[in-house]
């Protein structure tokens, strides 16, 4: 049954693959009347994106914890890790989100939750785990923002791997192991992605299109980044870090400013940021801060680290379930994505080619995006060409559909893949317009976790 499965999985792959190149070559060789230059351009490109990152994904990531088992026990560094959290108002699950980090099955680890001046009864819930001798906590009187609150636990942190996890996210009981046996693999590697869905996902229908999307983010557009060692955005929910390649540039992370003043998002991008732009950046951030203790206790070379996927290393979070919590939700992330476009974006044309044009195509799609949808509704509803539009907006059908086969490839007995091309649908005719909302309210940064 295993075998079956596996062969169905990559017959279905190359039916996507097979798909793609059919609608390519259309594009290429049998469009009679190019009525709009930029039209054309804006859906040749998206195709050929979608293709390549289709083709990599599928044929050439390979999760380096299965590579990493192969290692022998005997050569392996058992790496402490510390697992750092950090949460405020969060009483009702922050109790879920640590005893899945009590349980992780690896016993050289700490536990540190910071409670970033909560309201609520996260500090009492905190605090029967710290007498217990669970966990170590520090209680902060006042909200300082996750990125300072997770400075407070760094600096108290003894781990050789840090791992962070959100508070409304719980990780698997082998997270820990299965991470510490991919920073063996290689000493490159300065960080470590897990893979994420929806916890919540089958509440209604929102959560259930959100799902099949994270699916899709992970298993595809980050295993594409994988292949070469360059994951723009670590995300939160699992994310995993070597002390040397971060530790030193906390402090500029703690003080991340965008426009004139603290930027308080983009949490995890910036964090990968400084991971990716390491050997650019670190020498002028640690003379900058050559005062902090970050910078004077401890001191690491800059290097060129790897930014790896691990598909195997599994979380689950909370995804917003009503429609005004997608949408604040939303706003965070596209303002995140802003800030990190000037950042990561002015040195990530160092890395390996195919992804580099894949990051900066990606920056062009989500400008020109709403533009694109606009104009074909001007031709439905202005020009009556509504033959045109139809076939742009079965396109994007037909790549959530896409999608769909790679959810269904990696969840053969869940029916969610079904609201994958209703999520592209979703996303280019609502969420897309968002990213020009965000950047006129970028300097609001009213946080909000769905």
């Amino acid at each position: 049954m295993v075998l079956k499965g596996k062969i169905l999985g990559k017959l279905l792959s190359i039916a996507v693959v097979v798909s793609l190149v059919a609608v390519l070559t259309g594009k290429l060789f049998f469009t009679n009347q190019i009525t709009n230059n930029l039209l054309y351009v804006y859906g040749l490109s998206v195709t050929l994106v979608v293709l390549g990152t289709f083709t990599i994904s599928f044929f050439l990531y390979k999760d380096p914890y299965l590579l990493a088992k192969n290692i022998p026990e005997s050569e392996k560094n058992r790496y402490k890790v510390s697992i750092l959290v950090a949460a405020k108002n969060e009483e009702k699950f922050i109790g879920k989100c640590v005893d899945s980090l009590i349980n992780q099955n690896y016993q050289n680890k700490e536990i540190i939750v910071i409670n970033d001046g909560s309201t609520d009864n996260t500090q009492t819930v905190l605090e029967k785990y710290y007498k217990e001798g669970l966990i170590k906590v520090i209680n902060l009187k006042k909200n300082i923002g996750k990125k300072r609150a997770l400075g407070k636990g760094i600096l108290k942190s003894r781990g050789d791997i840090l791992l962070f996890t959100d508070s409304d996210s719980i990780l698997a009981p082998d997270v820990s192991e299965k991470i510490v046996d991919v920073f063996n693999l290689d000493a490159k590697i300065g960080a470590v992605s897990g893979h994420c869905r929806a916890m919540n996902g089958d509440k209604n229908f929102l959560t259930r299109m959100q799902d099949s999307w994270y699916e899709g983010q992970f298993s595809i557009r980050k295993a594409f980044e994988s292949v070469f060692d360059s994951i723009t955005c670590v995300s939160g929910p699992l994310a995993a870090f070597r002390r040397e390649a971060i530790f030193n540039l906390i402090p500029a992370w703690e003080n991340d400013s965008f426009l004139g003043q603290e930027f308080k998002f983009a949490t995890d991008r910036t964090l990968t940021g400084f991971v990716l732009g390491n050997g650019v950046i670190s020498k002028k951030i640690k003379n900058k801060y050559k005062d902090s203790p970050f910078v004077r206790r401890e001191k690491y070379n800059a290097k060129d680290w790897k930014i790896v996927y691990c598909k195997s290393a599994r979380s689950m979070t909370i995804v917003p379930d009503t429609f005004k919590k997608v949408i604040k939700q939303q706003i965070r992330w596209k303002k995140s994505f802003i800030r990190n476009a000037f950042f990561t974006g002015s040195f990530y044309w160092r890395k390996p080619i195919i992804p580099a044009i894949a990051y900066y195509v990606h920056i062009l799609f989500a400008v020109f995006g709403p533009i694109i949808v606009i104009s074909h509704l001007i031709d439905i509803f202005v020009k009556g060409n509504v033959l045109s539009s139809a076939l742009y907006f079965g396109g994007i059908f037909f790549i959530g559909s896409c999608f769909a086969v790679a959810y269904k490839v990696e969840n053969k007995k869940c029916n969610r893949w079904i609201y994958r091309p209703l999520m592209s649908l979703f996303s280019t005719l609502v969420l897309s317009w968002l990213i020009f909302y965000s950047l006129l309210t970028i300097k609001n940064m009213e946080w909000f976790r769905g």
